[in-house]
This record gives structure tokens, sequence and C-alpha cells, in this order.
């Protein structure tokens, strides 16, 4: 793939943070997690893993991580964009000084920010699997406890599944300290049975553009909902 990138013209500077900022570190952040999770494993004995403490230390020694980068941390859980071109552009165009996470990295094929980006998510993954191991291990549950839920299906388009997750996301309905709209928007993908979060961003940037209404699902959910209700009332 960075070969492929590194001879590869984008065709704007809005594409290329796509790629460094949502796609590339989605899939640096997989084979983190998965990597992670081997030497976890690899490191500790099957009686080890039975108890609590290796999954307590371990949670603590990935929350350090994440504190100790608060800022960008900060930056990336508010969705703000305005050091987008510095974080997320080839390390040749940005201007970026070299730091920890991109000390040897290829100035074509590379951003400063999208590894530790890729790291950050993948250590926030991490850190929900080990959650819920400790919780299994306070509490098993028995087969006879475990119920099956037919999936939902999602009927609308997918760009109206992306401007209510921007809204709930913009709203505050949601804690939006604890998770991004793209960690969001993979959630709502996996309760409604659909895939929003490989164009999320692009499908966000054709919603700003419309002219007439840019909230044109939600004002379709506000009039049926009203016409529900003056039904029902009436």
């Amino acid at each position: 793939m960075n070969s492929f990138i590194r001879g590869y013209r984008f065709n704007s500077v809005q594409d290329e943070i796509v790629y460094f900022k949502e796609i590339k570190p989605q899939l640096v952040k997989e084979y983190v997690y998965l990597s992670s999770l081997k030497s976890f494993y690899e490191k500790h004995q099957d009686l080890e893993i039975k108890q609590s403490k290796p999954y307590k230390k371990e949670v603590d020694r990935l929350l350090y991580f994440i504190r100790d980068e608060k800022d960008f941390y900060g930056y990336i859980k508010k969705t703000h964009t305005h050091n987008d071109e510095r974080y997320f552009r080839r390390l040749s165009d940005s201007g970026a000084s070299r730091t920890l996470y991109n000390l040897n990295a290829d100035l074509e094929s590379s951003c400063s920010h999208g590894l530790l980006l890729a790291k950050i998510t993948a250590y926030e993954k991490l850190i929900g699997f080990y959650t819920r191991q400790l919780n299994r291990l306070k509490a098993p549950v028995g087969a006879e406890h475990i119920k099956v839920a037919l999936p939902l299906e999602w009927k609308a388009n997918k760009v109206d599944a992306v401007e209510l997750v921007y809204a709930l996301y913009y709203s505050g309905a949601v804690d939006t300290d604890k998770c991004t709209v793209h960690e969001l928007a993979k959630q709502f993908g996996e309760l409604f049975q659909i895939q929003i979060t490989e164009q999320l961003y692009r499908e966000y940037i054709d919603i700003k553009r419309r002219k007439l209404e840019p909230a044109r699902f939600l004002v379709k959910l506000l009039n049926h909902f009203r016409n529900k209700v003056e039904e029902e009332y009436t």
C-alpha cells in the first residue's frame, strides 16, 4: 500500500486528508489491535488470564498512553479539523516536524499523526475488550442467559444514516468525550447492519454542500413524527 501511495497523486488536499485520517489509520488500527492481543496472550500463562490482575494492569497502561496524548486525543474526540493539513498530509507537504511516531517514516507515504491516531483507536478497542473480559471474570454469564437478538435493518439511504449520526454527535445526545464520530458511526452501522464508515467524511462534505436544506433527512423525520402524533391525537 505504501509503495502505491508513494507515487500516487491525490485529486485534492481533502482527498489526501481523508486517506491519511480515515482510511489508512483504520487499517493500521486493526493491525495494532491484533498484534497487541497476540503479545498479551503470549506473555501470560493460561492460569494468569483467568485472573483479573493482568487485564487491569494492561488497561492502566493503555489509559496512561492515551492520557499522555491528551491534546491530540481531544482534537480527535471533538472532531476538530483546523490542524488536519499539518497532521494528515504527506510529511513532504505538511511541514510537520519529526516526532516519535514518524521519526523513520517515508516522506511520501506517511503523515505526522496517522500512526498515533491508529494507536489511540486501537488502544480504545483493546480497553473495551479487556474490560469485557474483566466483567466476565467478575460475573460469568451462563449459556441459559444469553439471548440472540434479530438484526435490525436500515431501510433509508446511507447518506441519511450519516446525517443522523452527525446530528446525534453534534447535538450532544451522546457522550462525545467517550467516542469519535467515526466510532459512533461504526456502532450505528453494527446496530442497523449498514456500512457507513468508509465514506463517512465524504458523505458529510456532500451534506454540507447542499444548497437548500442540509438536514434533509432530519426534516423528513420531524415531519413524519409530527404527522403521526397529530394523527393519533385527533
